[in-house]
C-alpha cells in the first residue's frame, strides 16, 4: 500500500469513479474506482479530497484499477476559505506536475499545506509558501538574493520581476516594481506585513503563469464567486 491523497474526481461509466491521486512513491497518476458511487461501496465516503489514504492499484496501463483503499487518518477540516485554498493546491499540483512524476518533498510539503490550513493559520502565507516549495521541487526557483545579471540584491536599487529569469534592476521605483530591501525581506519569507505579502502574491503569481499557460485555474474563478457573494 501506499500513502495518496485524492486530488480530484470524476463519474465514470455507471457506478465507477475517475479518480486522480497524488501518491507519496509515483506521485500524480489517475485510477477507475469500480462501483464506488454505488450507495454500499466502502469507497464512496473515503475516496474524497484532503482524507489521507492507503492505496493498491494494478494495471499496465497509464489508467490503473484501484484495488483497495483505506483511510490512514481522519480527513483535514478544510472549511469556508481554507476549503477553496485546498482545491487551488489540488489544481496546482494538477495543472504543474506530469503522470507518473515522482517529486521528492512535494507529497510531504502538500501535507503540510493542509494542516496549516486545517490549523486556520493564515491562509495567503501558507499558500505562498506552497507555491514556492512547488516551484523548487519542480526546478523552477529563482534567486531571491542575486539579479538577473548575478550581482547581489541591493537594498536601496529597485527590481521588476521577469518570469524564468528573476529580478531585473532598474534606475527608478517604477509601478510593478519592488525595492531590494523589500527583496531581502521576501527571500526569507517575512510575512507578516500585508505589503510584503501582496509583493509575495504578485511574484508568485507571475512567477506561475508560464508554466500554467492560458487557461484559467478553476478554483481562483471559485474563490472569486465566493468573495462576490460575500
Amino acid at each position: 500500500m501506499e500513502a495518496a491523497f485524492v486530488l480530484h474526481r470524476w463519474p465514470f461509466q455507471d457506478s465507477s469513479l475517475l479518480v486522480e491521486l497524488l501518491t507519496k512513491e509515483h506521485g500524480r497518476y489517475r485510477v477507475v474506482a469500480k462501483g464506488a458511487r454505488r450507495p454500499k461501496s466502502q469507497w464512496r465516503a473515503i475516496l474524497q479530497p484532503f482524507t489521507p489514504l492507503y492505496v493498491v492499484t494494478q494495471g499496465r496501463h497509464e489508467l490503473q484499477t484501484l484495488k483497495h483503499a483505506e483511510g490512514r487518518e481522519s480527513a483535514y477540516p478544510l472549511q469556508g476559505n481554507a476549503l477553496y485554498s485546498g482545491f487551488y493546491v489540488n489544481e496546482l499540483i494538477q495543472r504543474l506536475t506530469s503522470n507518473y512524476q515522482p517529486v521528492e518533498g512535494l507529497f510531504d510539503d502538500y501535507q503540510s499545506a493542509l494542516t496549516a490550513l486545517a490549523a486556520r493559520r493564515p491562509i495567503e502565507p501558507v499558500l505562498r509558501e506552497f507555491e514556492w516549495r512547488l516551484l523548487c521541487h519542480l526546478g523552477h526557483a529563482f534567486d531571491w538574493f542575486a539579479d538577473s545579471e548575478g550581482d547581489p540584491i541591493a537594498a536601496d536599487q529597485h527590481y521588476r520581476f521577469i518570469a524564468e529569469q528573476g529580478f531585473m534592476p532598474i534606475g527608478d521605483a517604477l509601478p510593478g516594481c519592488y525595492s531590494g530591501k523589500t527583496l531581502e525581506a521576501l527571500g526569507q519569507f517575512e510575512l507578516n506585513d500585508p505589503q510584503l505579502l501582496n509583493s509575495m502574491k504578485q511574484i508568485m503569481r507571475h512567477a506561475l503563469a508560464p508554466y500554467l499557460g492560458d487557461k484559467p485555474l478553476r478554483s481562483r474563478e471559485l474563490f472569486a464567486q465566493l468573495k462576490r457573494k460575500d
